[in-house]
């Protein structure tokens, strides 16, 4: 998939830019080639469809979903967090005395602290 959702459910679906045309006709009259090419091409033109007009789209030729974007994982092989919020002055002392146990980051201090407290060996 490219960076422009545009030409890619053009592309993908094999519709040309006049099917597409057409589609946001209906909505905006005015709408035609020339503007659908800019939008195609909106790095350079800095133009975009409005997402009325793109929902129409995909809608129409693309009611499976197939081009939007899922979630994917931040690639963590560690998948589950805790996380809590400190005043700034408990952080600071919080991070130095880390520092001073040989931890490099929070994190890894936490994890020991966690492992230490459910009884897991390190």
């Amino acid at each position: 998939m490219g960076k422009n959702k545009l030409r890619d459910l053009r592309l993908s679906h094999s519709l040309s830019s006049q099917e597409l045309v057409d589609t946001v006709k209906e909505i905006y009259p005015k709408y035609d080639k020339p503007l659908q090419s800019k939008c195609e091409q909106s790095d350079v033109y800095g133009v975009r469809l409005n997402q009325k007009a793109m929902n129409a789209l995909l809608q129409k030729y693309d009611p499976d979903g197939s081009l939007r974007r899922k979630r994917s994982s931040d690639g963590h092989r560690l998948i589950c967090k805790i996380q809590c919020r400190l005043e700034d002055d408990v952080y600071a002392e919080l991070l130095h005395k880390v520092k001073t146990m040989g931890y490099k980051t929070v994190q890894d201090w936490m994890t020991d602290m966690v492992l230490m407290y459910i009884g897991e060996p390190e």
